[in-house]
């Protein structure tokens, strides 16, 4: 939760930084997040997600700035981040609430392209930042030489990278539709994890679909 709340005051800092220009946007919206590749710690392989994989789904925000045009590309960055959970484990039987949980923040290059129908604008992006997860861990492990009652889960370091292609449907003069975005990509483990810890790498594939607001002029 303090990440999330973290991730939103930026956003809006950084909202608020590029009101005034000209093609620039924010968005919110929902994602999903297949984990795969995942070591089933189960003595019976009955983990609660079975196949290596887990789905965590939650919240997506972001922002852009699109500053040039190449040809029929017009090229920008992007700053996104969102917080996901799942009540199931790809490690263990163990389930109930937010059981897995996965935080990202991710800086990319991104380009728009113009069609010839003026409602709709495709993209494409390429992303890489920091992920925090307990995804490959063994269900209740907690951070070492915690004695505290309720202690703190412990959670893996990531360098994550992904990319993305989606489209935008213009349907106001400052909002667009998101319908879909497809990701794929890969997490390394960095620092020390767990005595008990899994690969440390592991596959990424993400949907998603978001509300774009941006100023009239930035299309």
């Amino acid at each position: 939760m303090r990440f999330c709340k973290s991730f939103v005051i930026v956003l809006l800092g950084l909202g608020c930084a590029v009101a005034a220009r000209a093609q620039a946007g924010v968005y919110v919206g929902f994602q999903a997040t297949d984990l795969r590749g995942i070591t089933c710690f189960d003595p019976q392989g009955q983990c609660s997600s079975a196949g290596g994989k887990v789905n965590p789904q939650g919240f997506q925000a972001g922002a852009y700035y699109d500053f040039r045009n190449i040809g029929p590309m017009r090229l920008g960055i992007d700053l996104r981040g969102g917080t996901e959970h799942s009540n199931k484990s790809a490690t263990s039987s163990g389930g109930g609430s937010d059981t897995t949980g996965f935080n990202n923040v991710l800086l990319g290059v991104r380009g728009s392209f113009h069609t010839r129908y003026q409602w709709m604008n495709p993209y494409v992006q390429v992303s890489a930042g920091y992920a925090k997860s307990n995804a490959t861990l063994p269900f209740g492990a907690i951070a070492p030489g915690s004695v505290v009652p309720n202690p703190p889960r412990l959670e893996d370091n990531f360098l994550m990278y992904e990319g993305f292609a989606g489209f935008n449907i213009h349907i106001f003069p400052m909002i667009d539709l998101r319908p879909i975005e497809l990701g794929i990509g890969n997490m390394n483990r960095f620092g020390s994890g767990g005595t008990v810890d899994g690969p440390a790498s592991i596959g990424v594939m993400s949907i998603g679909a978001a509300v774009v607001f941006h100023m009239p002029t930035s299309r």
